[in-house]
């Protein structure tokens, strides 16, 4: 099988004979090949979590704010649900339908226009 992207850099980095054996220990138990692939792994895994951070800290803004629109629209759907029209007749939104004539007119028409 040809490897697509051959490794031609090289990282060195200089260890204690105890990290050695730790290294070894941790590579038989995770069945990594060698101790070079164990070491790319974990910066690889490095790596992925900080980008997962840094987009979860450019997510949490939006989600704050989608949350406070829902919140908002939330609201107003419920003022909606328990407005009284003009004639007196409120809207009955245990069945689902609108009982003033005017708001009622206009969400059919809505409907309407979804189905």
């Amino acid at each position: 099988m040809a490897v697509l992207k051959p490794r031609e850099r090289l990282v060195y980095f200089r260890i204690t004979e105890d990290e050695f054996h730790q290294f070894a220990s941790v590579c038989e138990q995770e069945g990594a090949r060698s101790i070079s692939d164990l070491a790319r792994s974990a910066v690889q895994r490095l790596i992925a979590d900080c980008n997962r951070e840094r987009e979860a800290e450019t997510l949490l803004p939006k989600m704050k704010s989608l949350e406070k629109l829902i919140a908002e629209v939330t609201s107003q759907l419920h003022l909606l649900a328990g407005l009284t029209g003009q004639n007196g007749h409120a809207i009955e939104s245990a069945n689902g339908r609108v009982t003033d004539h005017s708001l009622g007119t206009q969400l059919s028409e809505c409907k309407r226009e979804e189905d």
